[in-house]
């Protein structure tokens, strides 16, 4: 059996170690060719979405996989210094840890080893320019090439691992999921095919949420409606306004929940805000109505990203739809405190930016009310866009079969 060594430093709580969790099963369920070892910089993060992770171990087995601890240097280098795997995957440019570093790059390695550096999932043209191009390193033995997630079929695609496919295409298979892990009484909350109940889940950056309170509010007047608070840097902002939710809200403070209920989860949505990229991919691919909170960056660079998802999007949805879709998600992203970057103020050329706080809430409020309303429609829009996304195939099988010609 082929060896192949994964490495994940976790940069924002969930979304790198969901990523990489989800492929590892994913490659894991196409192929027994490789034994995996995964080598993550912090299991607190992934104990969080696998209950049987412990964070005190520099090693243990989980799933068939080998999982170290990146900081383990000791155990680690003893473990990898006489059989480095022949591939590496290097996830979102995470690096290598030292001990690896001395492994490989030490003047008496011989073995010729191919990293893959499995990159963040963008919208952007150069995903698909970029899509196996090859990188250099400081020794001849040492193999690099860029992989890219993404919506074309210029690109590695998306993961689709077998328990988000059930969960997608099988909604009691959903529900079944979500009742054994959450337990009954948490499934009243959700009243499925019930047109006059409305669910939303919430996983979000902090921000002011009184413009969602404000639209949940006016949405209770039309129906039922149950919202679903995430674990996570978001859930204390809106708890800081949940006391103005309407008391026929019914408000649920989730706990963290394993990566395979929380695929089900999402599917039981009528509309989610989510954040990181594992959710984000996960809301493209059900086609359900979804708001992304995109991670913040220097210069708000994130807006070129936003505004190139967007773009993809657009074909599959009417203009009125879209043009609700496109305001809010920019609005939901934006913040008044922070300076455009000129690659910002590029992407968002003509776009009427709020000129205060108050405009800023008051609108965003109404767009949100004006998704609400447009559930179902939206829906069959994202569903669309989903079903587009999926002719790609699964990015598991298409970097296996890249790898054998690597």
């Amino acid at each position: 059996m082929k060896k192949l060594l994964i490495l994940c430093k976790v940069v924002d709580n969930f979304g790198d170690i969901g990523v990489v969790y989800r492929l590892c099963r994913a490659i894991s369920e196409q192929n027994d060719e490789y034994k995996i070892s995964l080598v993550v910089s912090c299991l607190d993060s992934f104990s969080k979405m696998a209950d049987e992770i412990d964070p005190s171990l520099e090693h243990q087995v989980f799933l068939g996989m080998d999982v170290y601890d990146w900081n383990a240097s000791d155990l680690c280098k003893k473990q990898f210094e006489s059989d480095v795997p022949e591939y590496i995957l290097e996830c979102f440019q995470c690096g290598r840890p030292d001990w690896l570093e001395e492994i490989i790059f030490h003047p008496d390695f011989n073995k010729v080893v191919k990293i893959i550096n499995v990159e963040y999932l963008t919208a952007e043209s150069w995903a698909d320019e970029c899509h196996l191009l090859k990188s250099g390193t400081r020794s001849a033995n040492v193999k690099k090439m860029n992989f890219f997630p993404g919506f074309t079929n210029k690109t590695g695609g998306l993961i689709l691992d077998e328990n988000f496919i059930s969960c997608r295409n099988d909604r009691l298979y959903s529900v079944k999921l979500a009742e054994e892990s959450l337990g009954k009484s948490f499934m009243d909350f959700i009243h499925l095919d019930d047109e006059n109940h409305f669910n939303v889940l919430l996983f979000s950056y902090p921000m002011d949420f009184s413009f969602l309170v404000k639209a949940l509010n006016e949405m209770s007047l039309k129906k039922k409606v149950s919202v679903f608070v995430a674990n996570g840097a978001g859930k204390e902002s809106f708890m800081k306004v949940s006391s103005l939710l309407e008391k026929n809200i019914s408000l649920v403070e989730l706990p963290y929940i394993p990566q395979k209920v929380w695929d089900a989860l999402l599917t039981l949505m009528d509309f989610a805000f989510v954040r990181g990229e594992d959710s984000f991919s996960r809301s493209c691919l059900i086609g359900k109505s979804f708001a992304w909170n995109i991670y913040p960056q220097d210069e708000e660079y994130h807006f070129v990203k936003l505004i190139a998802f967007l773009e993809r999007m657009k074909p599959f949805f009417s203009e009125s739809c879209f043009s609700l879709i496109r305001e809010f998600f920019v609005l939901y992203n934006f913040d008044l405190s922070r300076t455009l970057g000129d690659d910002a103020l590029d992407a968002l050329t003509g776009f009427d930016f709020p000129k205060s706080r108050e405009e800023h809430l008051s609108r965003m409020e109404k767009l949100c009310l004006g998704m609400f309303n447009a559930n179902p429609d939206l829906d069959s829009m994202f569903f669309d866009f989903s079903e587009s996304i999926l002719q790609n195939g699964n990015l598991a099988v298409n970097l296996l079969d890249f790898m054998k010609t690597y």
